[in-house]
């Protein structure tokens, strides 16, 4: 084969991939366009996000994930909005020691492991729209000073609260597209 040949080849491969690439190209469409329609009520993907009730959840991790979610989903937490949807979620965590300094036994790290269970219902006819567990896992150091590992400890559930309501909200902006 000539190197003529290979060229012509290559621009010929090149151009059935570009090709290609152009006529998938209109089959993607942002996941928060307007005009991503969802399945509840027919209405914008971000349309149906402002639309979903987040009451309280127990704990402080389903504290902050809660005040965060409505945020993520709204912005506003306008009590008057018309909710269509409601979201029901229990939250649990625990923690694992990673290392421990053995002159004093006492444990140098941790990892706080949170663990969500949700599930999205319309409201009056209480179908699932959409559900699903997601979990986090969010480092912090321990150390010798009480009070120090408690604000870590904290700071951690924090954390881990704001990337179950990232996680959650998109898990719940796919599953409500249409």
């Amino acid at each position: 084969m000539s190197s003529s040949e290979a060229a012509l080849s290559r621009r010929s491969l090149l151009a059935a991939v570009l090709t290609a690439a152009a006529l998938a190209g209109g089959c993607f469409q942002p996941l928060y366009s307007d005009a991503t329609i969802s399945t509840v009520g027919g209405s914008s993907v971000k349309t149906a996000l402002r639309g979903i009730e987040v009451p309280e959840i127990k704990g402080l991790i389903g504290h902050y994930f809660r005040n965060e979610l409505v945020y993520e989903l709204d912005g506003s937490g306008d009590p008057d909005a018309a909710r269509t949807s409601k979201l029901e979620a229990a939250v649990s965590e625990s923690v694992e020691v990673v290392t421990v300094d053995y002159a004093s036994a006492r444990a140098d790290s941790a990892v706080l492991v949170a663990t969500i269970t949700w599930k999205l219902t319309q409201n009056g006819t209480n179908k699932v729209l959409a559900s699903g567990t997601n979990s986090v896992r969010v480092p912090y150091e321990r150390s010798s000073q009480r009070f120090a590992t408690v604000r870590a400890a904290r700071g951690a559930q924090v954390s881990a609260a704001k990337n179950l309501a990232t996680i959650v909200k998109g898990q719940i902006a796919a599953d409500i597209t249409s």
